[in-house]
């Protein structure tokens, strides 16, 4: 009877041993992530000059496409590393229909596509956290009028907060689960937008 307690004491304490090291274990430093996110582009306004003027239909030029009463719509899919689960560091694409809107012309829409780069920093330690980030890439515009289609760069600030809804997991491994909005300044095809920006990061 003796020996019994003694081993059923042992297995006791080894298998509190291994539950408490699996809960307070450390958290991976490098984890695979996903991101998508929707919203609307608010066009505040063109810089610059086209570099050719074009007269008809025919003619190419590598100026701006998009008109200051141009508002778009679109979508963002991202991949990438989760460092130390606060900074995420990866790679993207993008499709937006930038369309006339006052009055509303869908006909005349315009189709922009961008790759780039996006980073972000969230602090992860409550429910609610802040977010930053950037992207920088190119973009394609495929815009059927004097300009014909265009590349230019793609860049875009941006800050946001997270909903972190996997809450009963913020101290284990996957901690990061988050529905997010953000907003900030996009710069892209000679024109300024102000996006807004709702999204889902697992």
């Amino acid at each position: 009877m003796k020996n019994n307690k003694s081993l059923l004491l042992i297995v006791m304490l080894l298998t509190a041993g291994v539950a408490s090291a699996q809960y307070a274990q450390e958290k991976p430093n490098v984890e695979f992530m996903f991101k998508v996110e929707a919203g609307y582009l608010h066009n505040v306004g063109n810089y610059g000059k086209p570099t050719t003027e074009a007269t008809g239909p025919d003619i190419k030029g590598t100026g701006y496409n998009l008109n200051a009463w141009e508002e778009g719509a679109g979508l963002n899919l991202m991949a990438g590393i989760n460092i130390s689960q606060d900074f995420f560091l990866g790679g993207g694409v993008g499709y937006s229909m930038c369309a006339p809107m006052r009055p509303a012309r869908f006909d005349k829409s315009s189709n922009l596509a961008a790759l780039f780069i996006d980073m972000d920093f969230r602090p992860v330690g409550d429910i609610w956290a802040p977010m930053v980030g950037a992207r920088v890439g190119g973009s394609f515009l495929m815009n059927p009028n004097n300009y014909g289609n265009t590349i230019s760069p793609y860049l875009e600030v941006y800050a946001g907060l997270n909903w972190f809804y996997d809450h009963a997991l913020m101290q284990m491994e996957r901690n990061y689960h988050s529905l997010f909005v953000e907003t900030g300044i996009t710069l892209v095809q000679g024109t300024v937008f102000i996006p807004i920006r709702v999204g889902w990061r697992w």
